[in-house]
């Protein structure tokens, strides 16, 4: 689970990374799809992003003005997570994260990768050791097999999307 978080925490530094190169005080974007409900959180570069038992929990800065500070997810309510840089209005957050999907989830033999795209992207499955068990490129309703894969929770990462699917 501890390098399940790196990759997280990982991914959320590339966004912020990315930000703030003329010196003004920047954000991400993170859209949280849970099985209730699809959320976006703001977080600002002076804010925190952290894990706190089975919850990730994100915290604005001390002086932002949010009504949403902090948010607490628990992490097996989790479905899928989009990491957005600055200011993220070029996307609809919401639609865009729900546009991805893996079916049939829980999976035996495939899945089939549904993407908000036509042309072939790069994945990575990882296992919830953050070890990566399969990557490659993937195609819009394209099957995958993963038939050789243990029975498990795994996340599946496609450009600034995770998706968590199982494998019985």
């Amino acid at each position: 689970m501890k390098n399940v978080r790196l990759i997280f925490l990982m991914a959320f530094g590339l966004v912020v990374g990315c930000m703030d190169a003329w010196g003004e005080k920047a954000s991400a974007k993170i859209t949280v799809e849970t099985a209730e409900h699809t959320q976006t959180i703001d977080v600002y570069e002076s804010g925190k992003m952290y894990f706190s038992g089975d919850f990730l929990v994100f915290e604005a800065s001390d002086n932002a003005e949010s009504k949403q500070n902090p948010v607490k997810i628990d992490l097996k309510e989790i479905k899928k997570l989009l990491f957005s840089p600055g200011d993220a209005s070029k996307v609809e957050d919401a639609s865009y994260v729900s546009s991805f999907d893996v079916t049939p989830n829980p999976a035996k033999d495939f899945i089939i990768v549904s993407v908000p795209f036509d042309e072939e992207r790069s994945y990575s499955i990882y296992d919830m050791r953050g070890n990566i068990v399969k990557s490659g490129t993937v195609s819009n309703g394209e099957k995958l097999n993963v038939e050789s894969l243990s029975s498990g929770m795994y996340l599946m990462n496609i450009g600034n999307v995770y998706i968590k699917f199982n494998k019985i």
